[in-house]
């Protein structure tokens, strides 16, 4: 589905069910929160199934760092990453010509005392720890440099309906100039159902599969609600 096609679908069961029509930039806001609450509500289950890591990985992304990185044991994920949510941390060191891979355990700035000076599991360069302090920025303890890579998930990208006017005031979509969604097929209706529901717009089953053949009943063929 094309963002000509999404817009299309929420601005019809909006006109259906409120008896409104939204502008392009109102249904671009309705689709970007749509997808960021459905990115909410799945993120919660990410560990619970393999699924749920497919409907999230076109987001996936990772960051490798090198001891030039992670100068008093900070990592900084960049800035123009649009990161949202740390998945895992591991460092690598070398030992005989072998590459040891290491998770490092992300702690709660209440535990980090009790890390630091226990015994029964010391934190060594080999067998660090991580705190999280605001978004993008984690702190690697005991502070020194390392060599690893920080999973992550990246925020949904900001799907954007480009299009020109004729005569002032017919819309002709422009799919090249375009920002598409970027989840899976399977997730786009979804993402949809979202955006409407925030509306009070709560669809059946039998009302989302009949919409194709809506738009192609000679009432509505040919006819731009944008």
């Amino acid at each position: 589905m094309n963002i000509s096609e999404a817009l299309d679908f929420l601005n019809f069961w909006i006109g259906k069910e409120k008896g409104a029509y939204f502008t392009v930039s109102e249904l671009e806001n309705l689709l970007d929160n749509g997808q960021m609450a459905y990115y909410s509500d799945i993120k919660a289950r990410y560990a619970t199934s393999q699924l749920i890591k497919e409907i999230l990985s076109p987001f996936k992304r990772n960051y490798d760092f090198t001891p030039s990185d992670t100068i008093s044991g900070y990592i900084v994920i960049p800035s123009d990453s649009d990161y949202l949510d740390l998945l895992s941390l591991q460092i690598q060191y070398q030992i005989s010509n072998t590459t040891v891979y290491v998770a490092v355990p992300v702690v709660n700035e209440d535990e980090r005392a009790d890390k630091l000076r226990s015994q029964v599991d010391p934190v060594t360069i080999t067998s660090p720890f991580a705190e999280m302090f605001i978004p993008r920025f984690i702190k690697l303890y005991p502070t020194a440099g390392y060599t690893g890579t920080a999973t992550y998930l990246k925020r949904p990208i900001r799907p954007v309906f480009a299009y020109t006017l004729i005569s002032g005031r017919a819309i002709v979509y422009d799919p090249v100039n375009s920002v598409q969604m970027e989840w899976r097929v399977t997730e786009q209706v979804p993402v949809l159902l979202k955006a409407l529901s925030s509306m009070g717009i709560n669809l059946s089953d039998q009302q989302v599969s009949q919409f194709a053949e809506i738009k192609t009943a000679s009432n509505y063929q040919g006819i731009n609600h944008l």
